[in-house]
């Protein structure tokens, strides 16, 4: 059905909260990029998701990793990247490469004629404050969340009025490793022995950047189901007292009572400090290792968090694709539990189109989140932001055209849905007030 040029119109010019982002600081991105860690050409914009793609239609580890790395040319990594793209065009990752590549360079598709230019192009743009020029004027995101990886549980971001942080638990809980007991034991200044020393690092970390973070996030569902028990604080203790005593070859299950507990426990935090829990559901980033039926058992072991912790709110991420319909089954039946469309665009553009029609046919609208690049590279964002725009401009006007929705309730709901949801369930304000 044809897209309502009211509602197109009105979709672009609403800007974006953008709750989920990889991004690196753009002084730390700028440094290594300097520093010849990261590439400064057209491989870079094939780094992130498209790879995935691209090995899965045939290209090899190793022509990846020459493609991903600095030093190879610009001509050299076209040729390794030009069979496979030609197959993957067509997908949500690849056009969105394509996107962003028209919105930043004004090309509209890379070819043997041009995939210089934009590599020349991909460098000259890196300077100090093309983050703001490409998040905010072309983009048109409000202010993203990130879930950053330059710390092991929190950035101390140089922008958090752009980049505001989340706090990630998984290494206080989930994935407690010797390494971050030391980085953890050094900045809080607690010497770790017991895991009653540990509860005091984790409340140290929640003391210390909780009033600064947007939101907690876990993403253990790649390791592990999300089916945490409930177990008591003696037996807990007593797993942590052999893991710090032999930590190396402690067998991950071997740490289900103590990661299980203080699972639990950093959620009740995250309750105190008034912080939603992101959790990573449905689909796995990479290729060739995702276990389908540990994937399709979040949705039931979500209903068991929600249930175990009413006062938290729970945010489903990636709309638990491929298992999208009990998303939202499980909104539309919990309070606390919200379905965020972070990468969903582009994993499958058509489903996430299905997604937001039968959500707002069956769930409130207010527990939605429309958008999230969930991308390393900046540059790839404003695609994802182009692809996320035109799919909801689709499923508003099918609900219209279909008399499932009201016109005049059209531009309500989109001011909800692309950022008012975001505000009213995360504390940008009080976030930034407690940076100083």
């Amino acid at each position: 059905m044809a897209v309502s040029g009211e509602i197109r119109d009105l979709i672009e010019k609403t800007p974006f909260v953008d709750t989920h982002e990889h991004l690196l600081d753009e002084r730390t991105r700028l440094r290594r990029a300097a520093a010849g860690e990261i590439p400064t050409d057209i491989g870079y914009l094939f780094s992130h998701y498209a790879d995935s793609d691209l090995i899965v239609a045939g290209m090899s580890a190793d022509d990846w990793k020459r493609v991903t790395t600095v030093g190879l040319d610009a001509k050299d990594k076209w040729k390794l990247i030009a069979p496979c793209y030609a197959r993957t065009r067509h997908t949500g990752y690849l056009q969105n490469v394509r996107e962003s590549v028209r919105m930043l360079y004004g090309e509209d598709d890379i070819r043997d004629d041009n995939f210089q230019a934009i590599s020349d192009k991909v460098a000259a743009n890196m300077k100090p404050g093309f983050y703001h020029r490409v998040l905010n004027d072309l983009a048109k995101v409000e202010y993203t969340q990130v879930n950053s990886f330059e710390h092991v549980v929190f950035n101390r971001t140089e922008d958090p009025a752009l980049l505001c942080q989340d706090l990630s638990f998984v290494a206080l809980s989930t994935q407690v490793s010797p390494e971050g007991i030391t980085t953890l034991s050094k900045e809080s200044n607690i010497e770790v022995g017991s895991l009653d020393d540990w509860i005091r690092v984790v409340d140290w970390c929640f003391a210390a950047y909780g009033p600064r973070a947007i939101a907690v996030k876990n993403q253990s569902a790649y390791n592990r189901r999300l089916n945490y028990a409930q177990v008591s604080k003696d037996d807990a203790a007593r797993a942590f007292a052999r893991f710090l005593a032999k930590p190396d070859g402690f067998a991950y299950e071997d740490c289900a009572p103590f990661s299980d507990f203080l699972f639990h426990y950093c959620v009740e935090k995250a309750v105190e400090y008034n912080l939603p829990v992101k959790l990573h559901t449905g689909y796995y980033a990479g290729s060739g290792r995702m276990p389908l039926h540990r994937v399709a058992a979040n949705p039931g072991d979500m209903c068991e968090l929600l249930q175990a912790h009413p006062a938290a709110k729970f945010v489903m991420m990636h709309i638990t694709y491929p298992y999208q319909d009990e998303a939202i089954a499980i909104a539309k039946h919990y309070p606390n539990a919200y379905v965020d469309m972070c990468w969903a665009w582009i994993i499958n553009p058509a489903a996430s189109v299905r997604l937001v029609k039968e959500y707002l046919m069956a769930a409130p609208a207010n527990k939605l989140f429309t958008f999230g690049g969930d991308y390393t590279p900046v540059e790839l964002v404003p695609g994802h932001a182009r692809i996320a725009r035109k799919g909801l401009a689709q499923a508003l006007s099918e609900l219209v055209d279909e008399d499932w929705l009201d016109a005049r309730d059209v531009p309500a709901l989109v001011e909800r849905l692309m950022r008012g949801n975001a505000h009213e369930v995360y504390d940008y304000k009080e976030t930034l007030k407690a940076w100083g």
